[in-house]
């Protein structure tokens, strides 16, 4: 482990029911405590209902992927797995080869081909994987340290919309406070049904001058399979250019995925 973790994952080898309302923090006088707007809780944990009224131990999917290269677009296939609410991996298979990225409880790697890579602490914030977005939201809620804020209500491509912002603050560990800023991520509901409909957020390896990277995760086409909501169209673009075109074919959940396929060192 490369830093100490700041939540506690709730979820064990079994399904469990969703009970977020009861769900309380508190806080030492030594630590900041993190903004937590009741309404940006409230859309959260309306929508995590509305996905799922018992969250899953674990989901895959399988489908295919199509990606904008430059002036070419390449065809392949994806698997995204989840365990709990913090272990995720994103695998692409393409002509070139895999690319995967895993991401748990705070650590990740990313790997092309044979070449595996340790990201910064400031990319690993935003590499759990946003394709399936119950376990994040789970996440965000049982954490402590997340912060919600309430951006206001909007229309996203004619549907009105409520736009929230999370971030996790690290008030309970001052050390790994600095990266409270590269894990903004920008989230968009449907006003109706309450499910994420987009997801955006900055990546950058580091602070100062420092490229960065603006990605945006649309959900489309929810579709119920065994008592849960899943995106069956998702779309991607990186600096506001379509970037992957993602369609899931199957999804199963509660297989038994253990924590040996989430491994990040």
């Amino acid at each position: 482990m490369r830093f100490a973790r700041t939540y506690v994952v709730v979820f064990l080898s079994f399904a469990v029911p969703i009970s977020v309302h009861a769900q309380q923090t508190t806080t030492t006088t030594t630590q900041p405590s993190p903004q937590r707007d009741p309404q940006a809780v409230a859309i959260v944990q309306q929508s995590v209902e509305a996905v799922a009224s018992t969250a899953p131990s674990d989901s895959s999917a399988t489908g295919t992927v199509a990606i904008v290269e430059g002036s070419t677009t390449v065809s392949g296939t994806i698997q995204i797995l989840t365990l709990g609410i913090a272990q995720t991996s994103e695998t692409l298979t393409l002509p070139s080869g895999q690319r995967v990225v895993v991401y748990s409880n705070g650590d990740a790697k990313e790997t092309t081909g044979t070449q595996s890579t340790v990201p910064t602490l400031e990319l690993a914030v935003n590499d759990q994987c946003t394709d399936f977005p119950l376990p994040l939201l789970l996440a965000a809620l049982y954490n402590p340290d997340s912060a919600f804020r309430y951006i206001g209500a909007e229309s996203l491509n004619g549907t009105p919309v409520k736009h929230i912002q999370l971030s996790n603050a690290y008030s309970s560990n001052s050390r790994l406070r600095p990266l409270a800023p590269f894990s903004t991520k920008d989230i968009w509901f449907d006003s109706t049904s309450g499910l994420p409909l987009k997801i955006a957020y900055v990546r950058r390896a580091g602070a100062g001058e420092v490229p960065s990277f603006a990605v945006e995760v649309s959900f489309s086409n929810y579709t119920r399979v065994n008592g849960v909501l899943y995106p069956f169209q998702i779309e991607k673009s990186f600096n506001g250019t379509p970037w992957q075109t993602i369609t899931i074919q199957s999804v199963s959940f509660n297989t038994g995925l253990t924590a040996s396929q989430f491994q990040v060192e």
